[in-house]
């Protein structure tokens, strides 16, 4: 039922992509969509950015454990240190590209042709505020709905 909800509001390309997410990270993003729908009412295009934020975690196998060292360690290494990482290989490398799935999902969502919007706060949804080049409205509204969204 959700991933029919969730049809309407992608292409074809852009609902392939989210077929190959987790189902826990599906149900993420709708609940994130959800959230955003009723804030922004009129505002397809952050819907489908709240439903895609993610997709760059479909390039990296990770359980939760992983995830959660990602999200601590990001913040602490720089990003030659990540590159280091991603060229040894193992459980490194999966930790260096988790942390780095935001931009391989804009990519992936600028090759699917999704919106400038879209594919940018994928880039910047783990960004801060004084960093995005997105329209703030929609950004602050996704950014609320990705933290209380379970």
């Amino acid at each position: 039922m959700d991933g029919e909800w969730a049809a309407g509001y992608l292409s074809a390309k852009e609902l392939a992509l989210w077929s190959v997410m987790s189902h826990p990270d599906q149900r993420h993003s709708i609940a994130v969509a959800q959230m955003v729908d009723k804030q922004l009412p009129e505002d397809r295009m952050a819907v489908v950015a709240a439903l895609l934020h993610d997709i760059g975690k479909v390039s990296v196998r990770s359980g939760i454990l992983l995830r959660v060292l990602a999200g601590f360690t990001q913040p602490l290494v720089s990003t030659q240190r990540r590159h280091r990482w991603a060229s040894k290989g193992g459980a490194l490398s999966r930790l260096a590209a988790l942390i780095e799935y935001p931009t391989v999902g804009a990519t992936l969502l600028a090759e699917a042709g999704s919106e400038e919007f879209v594919v940018r706060w994928a880039a910047q949804h783990h960004l801060r505020p004084e960093d995005w080049t997105v329209d703030r409205v929609r950004a602050r509204v996704l950014r609320r709905a990705d933290s209380v969204a379970v």
